[in-house]
């Protein structure tokens, strides 16, 4: 079979693209013939609308035009000399074909489950951004329908097809598999200090990690990573050092400004730029040592090194899709901690029995991080959660994908050739 795989192309390295990778590689051993389709999105983001926009107005909405931009694009490719086209990222599900496989992970969220905490933390003109999600909601509408075979990345994806889409009992549950570096890992563990592994971006909240590590004396945790949000991490971290040393105590409060509106008010500390700058400066000029080491990016190798060492591993994200860090940490036979709203992450942990779902505060985070110092329950989850690891290869996820590909054409797929 002739297989196009169709992705937006962001100059990106790594996460996604790394699945995508491994699906191209896996058909193309299984004896079919495959092509990564790619449209650049580092381009302009309105270069294929019918309407002029302003520099205000892109500025304003720039997710918005450029998701646009992306349906047009990909709704002009001919992919029609390929025998099936499997779809991507956001964009890439409105190619023509008559069979066709969206691989669904990365809701424009924005418009979607998370329109409400974007529109409190961006302030921007709210009629504006609610009408931008109905006309989003209404083409993907067009797109992503009963007849198209669509796999969600996890159960959390489903579910937010089905309240957004409508498309329950349609879409087929995907789990893409862990690296064999991974799932091969029999070296030496210890159980040191707590780790916090992913890029630093709204809605990731490594600020909680933060937080938590704040109410933990004795203990130093590890970030690894890097993102639009490093600094801003730097800056709580230096303001709940100043915090303490001035008297006030370790905050209780959320720091984190991602919750429904009336918690997000009563809860967040809100702290602006300069106040985060002003801590910084002073945490440098009194040499305050900080709770948390800043690792910024890794190999693979150096990775693997900072599971296998790690006491345990804190995914504090909201509402993720799926939670690749928290399987890894698993395959290293590390406990993992999640909040009870972070989206895939509670279809990976048993609460008590690999891992802990706690509160979205950094108390409960810390709380769960003093439980497992005892490293015999840290050792006894870490095993039990490398047992549940090991079933997540990708010979699972590429027959998953292939039998979606080989399938016949479904009644009505017609309606999708326009």
């Amino acid at each position: 079979m002739k297989v196009a795989i169709a992705k937006p192309d962001y100059g990106a390295v790594g996460g996604f693209e790394i699945v995508v990778q491994r699906l191209a590689d896996g058909l193309r051993r299984r004896g079919h013939d495959v092509d990564l389709v790619q449209v650049d999105a580092t381009t302009s983001p309105t270069s294929h609308l019918p309407v002029e926009i302003s520099e205000e107005q892109l500025l304003l909405f720039r997710e918005f035009f450029l998701h646009l931009n992306m349906i047009a694009r990909f709704e002009e490719l001919d992919l029609s000399a390929y025998d099936a086209v499997l779809c991507t990222q956001p964009g890439s599900y409105a190619v023509r074909h008559r069979r066709k496989v969206v691989l669904f992970y990365h809701h424009t969220r924005s418009f979607y489950d998370l329109q409400n905490v974007i529109e409190r933390v961006r302030g921007h003109d709210v009629d504006l951004h609610r009408l931008a999600a109905a006309i989003v909601r209404d083409i993907d509408a067009f797109h992503l329908t009963p007849q198209v075979r669509i796999l969600a990345g996890s159960l959390r994806v489903k579910q937010r097809l089905t309240e957004f889409n409508g498309l329950d009992p349609s879409v087929e549950i995907f789990t893409a598999g862990l690296d064999e570096a991974f799932l091969e890992f029999e070296g030496p563990l210890a159980f040191e200090s707590p780790l916090c592994v992913g890029r630093h971006e709204f809605p990731k909240r490594t600020e909680l990690f933060i937080h938590a590590m704040s109410h933990l004396d004795g203990i130093e945790g590890r970030i690894l990573g890097v993102g639009s949000f490093t600094d801003r991490l730097k800056g709580i971290d230096a303001w709940l050092r100043v915090r303490h040393l001035d008297g006030h105590g370790r905050p209780d409060r959320s720091i984190c400004p991602v919750d429904d509106g009336r918690l997000w008010r009563e809860h967040t500390i809100h702290m602006t730029p300069e106040e985060l700058l002003i801590a910084q400066a002073i945490v440098t000029a009194r040499g305050l040592p900080s709770r948390v080491r800043y690792l910024g990016r890794s190999t693979q190798q150096e990775l693997l090194a900072e599971y296998t060492s790690a006491l345990c591993v804190v995914c504090p994200a909201f509402d993720e899709d799926f939670g690749l860090t928290c399987l890894e940490a698993m395959a290293c036979g590390k406990p993992v901690i999640a909040c009870t709203d972070g989206g895939g992450y509670i279809e990976l942990i048993e609460d008590g029995v690999d891992g802990f779902l706690v509160a979205p505060t950094g108390p409960a985070i810390a709380d769960a991080i003093r439980r497992l110092t005892d490293r015999d329950l840290a050792r006894a989850m870490g095993a039990r959660g490398r047992q549940k690891a090991r079933r997540f290869t990708w010979a699972r996820a590429i027959d998953q994908v292939e039998r979606a590909l080989l399938a016949e054409t479904p009644v009505g797929a017609s309606q999708v050739i326009r």
